[in-house]
């Protein structure tokens, strides 16, 4: 029972912290790269939406590589997670 109350403490006190975090980081995008996506983005992409062109256009490759790097955790886990009868 001490050890649950301790790692609840815990678990608390990361999530406010976070919470805390994210709440004295509120900033407005005002960088000239956020410019060039707003006044570009139909030029540059031929998109009728801005999250659009920005998500499939301009971060194609982030994209990609962060779906290969969940692909790769998944199989991982997946993989060392099973347990074979020939183990103990």
């Amino acid at each position: 029972m001490k050890r649950r109350a301790i790692v609840f403490t815990v678990c608390m006190l990361v999530a406010l912290s976070v919470i805390f975090i994210y709440n004295d980081t509120s900033h407005f995008a005002d960088s000239p790269a956020a410019k060039y996506y707003i006044e570009n983005f139909k030029k540059d992409t031929f998109a009728e939406n801005a999250v659009a062109a920005i998500y499939l256009n301009y971060r194609m490759f982030d994209s990609i590589f962060e779906t290969l790097i969940l692909l790769v955790s998944v199989t991982a886990v997946i993989n060392f997670s099973w347990r074979r009868d020939d183990e103990q």
